[in-house]
């Protein structure tokens, strides 16, 4: 999905009176006016489903005005992510676009009390789904100083202690952190108080000229500021910085352990390219790496 742009989500289920409704209506109200969201049905019913509206009454959400909309391949094509609740193969698939299929039982005909559970495995989702697509970063995104040296290092080692961030054991030095990472590109977020709570920055995949505008990244963000949408800045920052220098391609290895990296990466355009099996051992263990990659538009 374009990064300048409010990402548009479409929510579908065969109705359009359920699922889909209850969902539209949470993303609306957490995320605002950052993200465009759309709902429709395969099949849809004349009116949302009276238990689905009386359980959204309940959590202070209204949707008592909302109609079931007819899904649309216009619809589709509008949209950047597109999530189908049961609806099978009726969605049209388009190249670029991100589809999710949420699993969820089908309210149709069900009382209130069953409603409930269903109504709160979708604020669930959709509240995950707004920290990866519509963050509200809480930090400021400035250029990497030695006077941040001492807190990237420690969130360094912070990350390769839960032992899913890295194959390194122990974070080097600041001046082999420095003369492995390239001038240019390094950024650090910081709160009020100038505290660093994650960084991003590249190096060389390759000393050869034809290899310039390829960089691999390094992205750390302090486990106590998770979840704030701070490395979805960072790594959005370091697009946005990379392209402008004229880098076609970003490249990245990720344990398939970490699966809030791989989904952040992949909601910010990053592509899966592979996975290299058993590529080495960390603390004696074989771990496969999952390799993605991001070309800038001048390489397309």
């Amino acid at each position: 999905m374009p990064d300048t742009a409010r990402p548009t989500v479409l929510f579908v289920c065969v109705h359009n009176a359920g699922r889909s409704q209850m969902a539209a209506a949470f993303l609306t109200h957490l995320a605002g006016d950052r993200v465009q969201v759309r709902s429709a049905g395969s099949t849809p019913a004349d009116a949302v489903n009276p238990s689905v509206v009386a359980a959204m009454a309940e959590v202070g959400i209204d949707i008592s005005a909302e109609t079931p909309k007819v899904l649309t391949v216009e619809a589709v094509r509008a949209s950047d992510v597109v999530i189908t609740m049961g609806c099978g193969d009726t969605c049209p698939v388009f190249p670029g676009k991100r589809y999710l299929d949420w699993q969820l039982p089908d309210p149709a005909g069900q009382g209130i009390d069953a409603v409930r559970p269903i109504r709160d495995e979708i604020e669930s989702r959709v509240r995950t789904l707004v920290h990866e697509i519509a963050p509200t970063p809480l930090a400021r995104i400035v250029t990497m100083t030695p006077g941040h040296a001492e807190e990237i290092l420690a969130i360094y080692q912070l990350g390769i202690d839960e032992g899913n961030a890295t194959f390194e054991t122990t974070a080097p030095t600041w001046k082999e952190f420095d003369t492995a990472k390239l001038p240019d590109h390094r950024y650090v977020a910081v709160d009020e108080t100038g505290k660093v709570l994650g960084w991003v920055a590249v190096t060389p995949v390759s000393p050869r000229r034809a290899y310039a505008g390829v960089v691999e990244h390094s992205l750390y963000v302090h486990p106590a500021a998770r979840g704030q949408g701070i490395g979805t800045a960072l790594l959005r920052h370091l697009i946005t910085s990379t392209e402008a220098a004229g880098i076609w391609t970003i490249q990245s290895g990720i344990f398939p352990e970490n699966t809030a990296s791989l989904a952040l990466h992949q909601n910010l355009g990053f592509r899966i390219i592979g996975t290299r099996e058993r590529i080495a051992q960390l603390r004696g263990i074989w771990r496969n790496v999952t390799l993605l990659e991001h070309r800038s538009p001048v390489s397309r």
